[in-house]
């Protein structure tokens, strides 16, 4: 515990130095906050699930930003045009550690690469996906009546259709019209080649996954924007508002100094456990033939590709779908570990034993 406590002191004050080489005096001003994020890593240390949950979590991370740069072969290797016997080699012949594919491509080389997509389809749908429904929250929880009203039945609209139901139909209508965007913005089809860490000849293929997490940022912002309302319509109601509109202070500062971090615990937790829901989301629509398309590969449309040959290639069902359950039970294991965290009570017990 104190080995861990001493890693957390060591990623907290680097975090507050680079803060204040921004803001000389932001220490000083946050030392409070700072102690907070202190206490708050020193209850998840002594969490065991939440270890797991770090250490799983913290590996796909590290696994999807390094991955495509250490993989030994790229994943536009393919190593069956050259050597035919490598066609859907079983685990550790050939020198291959985890197979081939039926292209004679490295399934773990395939696998780093897979990480990296998996990894950006998280990122981005919890990036533009949460602020958007925090916002629209925000708005529609502090200022109710008709803003409410209007929000809020837009909200309904989206809930009412299933989510994966509406991400299928986005993801099977987006990718042509992203396909030409991508042809006549070369600029734009580079940087996406770089996010994903694939050559920029092959950016046109990248249309199917560009349009798996549009559609899953149309589908992802209702229920932050339902449970946000539902939280400040609580938050507006006390004293501490009702003193923040007395000295005068505008209603975007109230709503983004004042409330927003004090319904932050909740809205942590949520995205925690989303960022295992939209791995498999992602997953199921690749593996539905919906994401991606060869060469580019992810750990959904591996599975795929072995489906229609297990059991005899079973590797290339078997390492992705443990991919995806280790990925997807690391962030749930951290989720549950965080909201015991957040709990007063628990916390309370923690401080003392600190």
């Amino acid at each position: 515990m104190k080995a861990l406590d001493r890693v957390a002191d060591f990623v907290i004050w680097a975090i507050v130095r680079l803060l204040m080489l921004v803001k000389k005096d932001w220490y000083e001003k946050n030392r409070s906050r700072v102690e907070e994020w202190r206490l708050t890593l020193y209850a998840l240390n002594r969490t065991p699930t939440g270890i797991i949950g770090l250490v799983l979590s913290l590996g796909f991370v590290i696994t999807g930003i390094v991955g495509p740069y250490v993989a030994p072969y790229s994943y536009n290797d393919f190593l069956y045009l050259e050597r035919p016997e490598l066609y859907l080699v079983p685990p550790g012949e050939y020198g291959m550690l985890l197979g081939t594919d039926i292209y004679g491509r490295d399934v773990f080389s395939l696998m780093l690469y897979g990480a990296r997509v998996s990894l950006i389809i998280s990122v981005v749908t919890i990036a533009f996906g949460v602020p958007l429904g925090i916002l629209l929250g925000l708005i529609a929880g502090y200022y109710g009546g008709k803003v409410d009203e209007v929000i809020m039945r837009i909200t309904d609209m989206f809930l009412a259709f299933p989510a994966l139901v509406l991400a299928l139909a986005l993801a099977a209508t987006l990718p042509e019209r992203i396909r030409e965007f991508l042809i006549s913005n070369p600029d734009f089809a580079t940087f996406m080649a770089f996010i994903f860490g694939v050559s920029p000849e092959d950016a046109i293929h990248l249309a199917p996954l560009i349009s798996i997490f549009t559609a899953l940022i149309v589908v992802w912002w209702p229920v932050y924007a339902r449970v946000v309302r539902g939280m400040v319509l609580v938050e507006r109601e006390k004293t501490y508002v009702e003193a923040a509109k007395a000295l005068g202070y505008s209603t975007w500062r109230i709503m983004t100094r004042h409330i927003l971090p004090n319904i932050m615990s909740p809205i942590v937790v949520l995205i925690t456990f989303d960022f295992a829901t939209v791995n498999l989301l992602a997953a199921g629509l690749s593996f539905l033939g919906l994401g991606a398309q060869p060469p580019i590969v992810d750990w959904g449309s591996l599975i795929n590709m072995g489906g229609s040959r297990f059991p005899t290639a079973w590797w290339l069902v078997y390492f992705p779908g443990v991919a995806i359950f280790l990925t997807a039970l690391g962030w749930n294991l951290l989720g549950d570990a965080l909201r015991d965290v957040f709990d007063p009570k628990f916390r309370r017990r923690i401080e003392f034993r600190v």
